[in-house]
């Protein structure tokens, strides 16, 4: 009784028009307001309207639904074949075999009805790691929810959603997308794709703008900005409103796509063949310990996959009626070529006038064996255009945000989010960090502790005058974080220096305005 009480309140919704039940949910714990699905969906309401919303509870609309895509070439009839989310989804709640009305095939939230129920589920995560989790899971293997000819391919899809209220994190979130080969065969030449038909203010108007940013560095005085595999959209025109508003820009970033390691190649220029990336004997043979863990987030980076190479983002394809509708057409979208006339044109990042705009941005080719998976995570990010302000056009509003998430990934997500084999390791190396730095207003302290024990933390300028003391007390052994507010502090340079009964611990940053 407490289960489905827990399911009404999450806002369970059955829709008989779309001939099974299906459930839509809101993320809301920081200033991202939006709607996700157990059936491959985001970003649409369960009235069909737009359904991700920032600021949380402005009421300004982002996006007009958004969805997965998977493509694949069958081996043996040469079929392309694409499992879509547009407009009805073709994936279905649940794990294969599961019925869609199921009583678990639904989104589990953390803390409504957290944890999945691991004998039901035994992927799905158990603790917690961001401020509000949400996990559920779908596959494609039902003919009978397959469009236009197409047939099913054989995968699940394992969601996993972040959302962490922290002050630079507030404007994004996470998802990680887990797909298992649940066919009897090995899937080839696949790719992961992402539709998203952004509609941002008011969503009647078709006033939107494309581009995508693959590899670029912004020089945004005293910082620099490495930015890659982004797709984003954007709207100058002021919305209605009491007061009026002037709409920003959203965007995609890619975190992290299947790997592309090939036999006698260094694809990241590591100085490490492929073949050894994720080979454990071979850096502790051939290399210094200090180099077992190159961004120093205290995972070995044989084990972490923010250090190899990957796919990276492939193609990115705007695109207006007449759409994509059959699995060729869809599939050559996937690939980077034009579907109307088969030009291969696999980035599409010169805008083009304002208009009611969708785009898919992908990743691969790879291939997938039998009861294999495949990791995607990707962020979803929110900015405001500062109109007047010179270096804040819609790529740098969007680079700026983006930093965040790619920092966060590169260095603590891991830390949060797994390699539990390795916590101990973790725990005893990760020294304090500030993050961002340099910081502008607000940043994040995070540091570990292999013991619990009495520490102070404490804030020094250059010439060692005492400016702070964040804090004085006890701890528990693990990983902490603290929030620094340094609005009130004049620009320059910054000691924090954590200290132990054991240890002392320095770190420097940089306070620009």
């Amino acid at each position: 009784m407490i289960q489905v009480m827990c399911v009404l309140l999450l806002g369970f919704v059955s829709a008989e028009s779309m001939g099974r039940d299906f459930q839509i949910l809101r993320h809301d714990t920081n200033r991202v307001e939006m709607c996700i699905s157990n059936y491959g969906m985001f970003g649409l309401t369960e009235y069909g309207t737009p359904g991700c919303w920032w600021p949380v509870g402005s009421g300004h609309n982002y996006i007009y639904g958004a969805g997965s895509w998977f493509g694949t070439i069958d081996s043996l009839t040469g079929d392309t074949l694409v499992t879509t989310w547009w407009w009805s989804s073709e994936f279905a709640p649940g794990l294969d075999g599961m019925s869609v009305s199921h009583p678990c095939a639904i989104i589990y939230m953390y803390p409504y009805n957290w944890p999945p129920p691991v004998d039901t589920f035994p992927m799905a995560p158990q603790e917690a790691v961001s401020h509000q989790d949400s996990w559920c899971c779908f596959n494609d293997c039902d003919s009978a929810y397959h469009t236009q000819g197409g047939r099913p391919i054989g995968i699940e899809f394992y969601q996993t959603v972040y959302v962490w209220d922290l002050p630079f994190l507030q404007d994004m979130i996470f998802f990680v997308d887990e797909i298992k080969n649940v066919s009897c065969h090995t899937l080839f030449h696949c790719y992961i794709g992402l539709y998203m038909n952004g509609e941002i203010g008011e969503w009647m108007n078709a006033d939107e703008r494309f581009s995508g940013i693959i590899d670029h560095k912004y020089f945004i005085e005293p910082d620099t900005i490495a930015v890659d595999n982004v797709a984003y959209q954007w709207d100058l025109t002021e919305e209605p409103g009491t007061p009026p508003w002037e709409p920003g820009v959203v965007g995609l970033d890619l975190l992290q796509t299947p790997y592309d390691l090939i036999v006698g190649m260094d694809k990241d220029g590591d100085g490490i063949l492929d073949q050894y990336e994720r080979d454990s004997v071979y850096y502790v043979n051939n290399l210094p310990q200090y180099l077992w863990d190159a961004d120093n987030d205290g995972v070995p980076d044989w084990r972490d996959p923010s250090q190899w190479p990957q796919r990276g983002m492939t193609a990115l394809k705007k695109f207006f009626f007449p759409y994509p509708e059959t699995d060729p057409e869809r599939y050559a979208v996937l690939a980077g070529y034009d579907y109307l006339t088969g030009a291969y044109e696999p980035l599409d990042t010169i805008p083009g006038d304002p208009d009611d705009q969708s785009f898919v941005v992908s990743t691969g080719p790879f291939n997938v064996s039998p009861d294999s998976t495949v990791t995607l995570i990707f962020a979803v990010m929110f900015a405001d255009i500062v109109y007047g302000y010179p270096f804040h056009r819609p790529d740098t509003a969007i680079a700026l945000i983006d930093q965040y998430a790619e920092d966060y990934y590169n260095m603590f997500w891991y830390l949060y989010t797994g390699v539990e084999e390795n916590k101990e390791l973790r725990i005893a190396k990760c020294e304090m960090r500030v993050l961002p730095n340099p910081v502008s207003h607000t940043g994040l302290i995070s540091f570990s502790l292999p013991t619990a024990t009495h520490i102070s933390l404490k804030l020094y300028n250059t010439v060692g005058q005492l400016v702070e003391t964040v804090y004085d007390g006890f701890k528990p052994a693990g990983v902490h974080e603290s929030i620094l507010n340094t609005r009130n502090l004049p620009q320059g340079t910054y000691f924090l220096v954590l200290e132990t009964p054991e240890v002392r611990h320095e770190r420097s940053f940089v306070l620009v305005r």
